[in-house]
């Protein structure tokens, strides 16, 4: 949920950014730039931490998801936008201009299936990212809370110095399978990417 809100915002953030260009682009790259411009540790430690006894697990769960995913866009959007400022200059967008087509087909069905390569590297990352953020709360408190089980919780056990010496079953494999899902979440983002490539294609 984190990458998917990231990557919707940052898409449609860059692509109407690159597409318009003048004051449209200079608004909302103003705001990306505000946005990323917040410390996003501290941030998220601190919103969570303020929440941590006013919602209840689940829900706090969705709020640690939304809230990771409106901090990570900016990025995204500045790459989709570089990334359109280039392609919309080139023959195939004057041939759209031709035809007549309108400004959101040509920026959902020409522009930003060319940009897809990098938009799936950005899900992909933020994915990793997501889950890291989140089971780093959650070893410290402040993430998503008991009885939710998460990664994150599960690995917080380690805290206590008995359960650390004593009792490694509890907390070695939640780690492990944090390390090796995103391992995996990234090796799958490069394959995606080099298979939906439109120039890698023929």
């Amino acid at each position: 949920m984190a990458a998917s809100v990231s990557v919707t915002l940052g898409s449609l953030v860059g692509g109407i950014a690159g597409y318009y260009g003048g004051r449209v682009d200079d608004i909302l790259m103003r705001i990306a730039e505000i946005i990323y411009s917040i410390p996003f540790t501290p941030t998220v430690i601190s919103i969570s931490a303020a929440l941590m006894w006013r919602v209840s697990s689940e829900q706090k769960m969705y709020f640690v998801m939304l809230l990771i995913g409106i901090l990570s866009w900016p990025g995204l959007a500045r790459l989709v936008r570089g990334q359109i400022l280039s392609l919309r200059e080139q023959e195939f967008m004057q041939a759209t201009e031709i035809l007549g087509i309108s400004d959101a087909s040509k920026i959902g069905r020409h522009l930003l299936p060319n940009t897809l390569a990098y938009i799936i590297v950005s899900a992909t990352l933020g994915m990793a990212g997501a889950i890291l953020t989140e089971a780093g709360l959650s070893f410290l408190g402040l993430g998503v809370t008991p009885p939710t089980p998460t990664w994150g919780n599960m690995v917080e056990r380690a805290r206590n110095t008995n359960v650390f010496r004593n009792m490694q079953w509890l907390w070695i494999p939640p780690g492990v399978m944090i390390m090796l899902t995103v391992v995996s979440i990234n090796l799958l983002g490069e394959g995606l990417r080099d298979a939906f490539d439109p120039k890698e294609i023929r």
